[in-house]
């Protein structure tokens, strides 16, 4: 896991995180590349959560599948002749594919995890 210093915006793995326990930093850990004393946000959000567009949207599509159901079966499946579940799902890919395009350099951000200074 990488964590991303609020301070500096520098990115490093856990295994380089620095604990200064025995100098008295008895919160957090501190910064390999600009020594801030910060913490994780314990949000569990990582960089991709804060900067992603179009997650409002990507969510309310996947609400309005379910509630229609009931009028894809009548207007998209019972003319084609498919199986409504092969259609909500082909709609689901849909969806899942303009997101990931949407976000596609953010995409190996996934696994960065935000900070913040210890004591805000």
């Amino acid at each position: 896991m990488k964590y991303q210093c609020c301070v500096c915006s520098s990115r490093f793995e856990g295994s380089q995180i620095k604990d200064d326990f025995k100098n008295g930093v008895k919160e957090g850990f501190l910064c390999p590349e600009c020594g801030a004393n910060i913490k994780d946000n314990l949000s569990g959000q990582t960089a991709f959560d804060q900067k992603a567009k179009g997650t409002y949207s990507f969510y309310a599509f996947f609400l309005i599948i379910f509630f229609l159901d009931s009028k894809i079966e009548q207007y998209i499946s019972t003319p084609l002749g498919a199986n409504n579940w092969l259609v909500l799902v082909i709609l689901f890919g849909v969806a899942l594919s303009v997101y990931g395009f949407i976000n596609r350099g953010l995409l190996k951000e996934s696994n960065v995890l935000t900070t913040q200074r210890v004591g805000s």
